[in-house]
């Protein structure tokens, strides 16, 4: 068993034996994880409530009531966001000139996001 000698021939096999055999697992994995793919996600597409359809041509109308509550807020959000631009300048905020403010859909991971929001949670408190 120790200190036999093989041949080119043998230790060649041996070789070809191990990448099979680590490609078959390979594929094994890959197997085992399209099928959990497809019952994990498979389940949440399902459980996913119809969209409903607006009527082309037509725009729904937005509430009168709550109006001026929004217009309130947007005001109060476009003023802290002037103030944090112009702190992280080092300008004054009546020196800038906001023409437009436009939401950017999140697009990262949730566990992204939540580790963005510990370390914001670190710096403040630590």
């Amino acid at each position: 068993m120790f200190g036999e000698t093989i041949d080119m021939f043998e230790s060649l096999q041996v070789t070809l034996l191990g990448m099979l055999v680590v490609f078959l697992v390979l594929m094994l994995l890959m197997t085992i994880i399209m099928i959990m793919e497809k019952i994990m996600y498979g389940a949440a597409s399902r459980a996913k409530p119809p969209v409903s359809k607006i009527e082309a041509g037509k725009a729904p109308e937005p509430e009168k009531a709550g109006e001026a509550e929004d217009q309130g807020d947007e005001l109060e959000l476009v003023a802290v966001i002037a103030a944090a631009v112009a702190a992280g300048m080092g300008v004054q905020p009546d020196k800038l000139v906001i023409r437009n403010i436009v939401r950017q859909p999140e697009t990262a991971p949730a566990w992204n996001i939540t580790g963005r929001m510990d370390q914001m949670a670190k710096r403040l408190n630590g």
